[in-house]
């Protein structure tokens, strides 16, 4: 049982007419229609949408920073996930440092983009482009801290069994402390077919 709903009065239940239930079915399925239907723009051909989950594990990389920017590879990625199964990935994100904002518990975020490729080293290959925010988990010395990404991605392009797949979701990336990099995407991917 969740007690957090433990004080909420108790209301009892009332018999609906049968035309708020009728209308609230015909509503539900022209949500479900409308999920489904052709992005806009689609010219005789036919679209199937589907939920893109996956996660992924990478080991975190500095590269160079500047004034501005400062670059983070993943490395070493593994992803799984549905409908695109298992994989190698890889992503380069930029974090734009010259921009950071307050954590609001003494430490910083900072406005980050860039790109990450499902199916690296293969031909079947999603290259999703991403921009957000991460920021540190608390305070402290950077080089000893966890960060927090929250993003949105679009498909740039795909190749192979995902040949003109479009979609977008939202991203979170997750650092802990000894660079080991967990990511999750959760959104919808439309492939092309006839």
């Amino acid at each position: 049982m969740n007690h957090s709903f433990r004080y909420l009065p108790h209301i009892p239940p009332r018999r609906r007419p049968a035309s708020i239930l009728l209308a609230v079915a015909l509503a539900l399925l022209t949500f479900a229609l409308a999920d489904t239907a052709s992005p806009a723009g689609a010219t005789g051909q036919h679209h199937r949408q589907q939920r893109l989950v996956v996660r992924g594990d990478s080991t975190a990389v500095d590269g160079p920073c500047d004034a501005r920017t400062c670059r983070l590879d993943l490395a070493d990625g593994r992803f799984r996930g549905a409908p695109v199964g298992t994989g190698a990935f890889t992503a380069s994100l930029e974090l734009a440092v010259a921009d950071a904002f307050p954590n609001g518990e003494s430490g910083i975020c900072a406005p980050l983009e860039g790109r990450i490729v499902l199916g690296a080293g293969t031909p079947d290959r999603l290259v999703l482009d991403v921009s957000g925010d991460s920021c540190q988990d608390g305070a402290g010395p950077l080089d000893a801290a966890s960060f927090t990404g929250l993003a949105r991605f679009t498909v740039r392009y795909a190749t192979g069994r995902y040949a003109h797949a479009s979609g977008s979701g939202q991203a979170t990336l997750l650092e802990d402390a000894a660079n080991h990099h967990r990511m999750t995407l959760v959104g919808r991917l439309a492939r092309s077919g006839s």
